[in-house]
């Protein structure tokens, strides 16, 4: 992984964790998808984790941040990481007033 390709904003897309996540889900192939987000969201971790689906997929959840050591725009959220080859899910919690 590549932080510069990361601070390209081409590559991302911006998901509200707020609201529903089912379509990233049945994307990834992962059934448990929502829950594995919000507890990395508790408890994350500077080597990320990274998540198997089925038929030989798998994403990397991980907080910019934290992983490079650098802050980058939008870097403290959480990163969905599929490959270089497909968009960056960029999962943001908005504040709550």
């Amino acid at each position: 992984m590549n932080i510069e390709w990361f601070k390209n904003p081409d590559n991302l897309t911006y998901i509200d964790g707020t609201k529903p996540m089912d379509h990233l889900a049945n994307q990834f192939q992962i059934s448990n998808f929502v829950e594995e987000v919000n507890s990395f969201h508790q408890n994350p971790i500077k080597e990320g984790k990274t998540l198997l689906g089925k038929k030989r997929t798998s994403i990397k959840l991980f907080i910019p941040d934290l992983t490079f050591n650098e802050h980058i725009e939008m870097g403290e959220n959480i990163f969905v990481y599929s490959g270089c080859i497909n968009n960056c899910y960029v999962i943001y919690f908005p504040l709550t007033k």
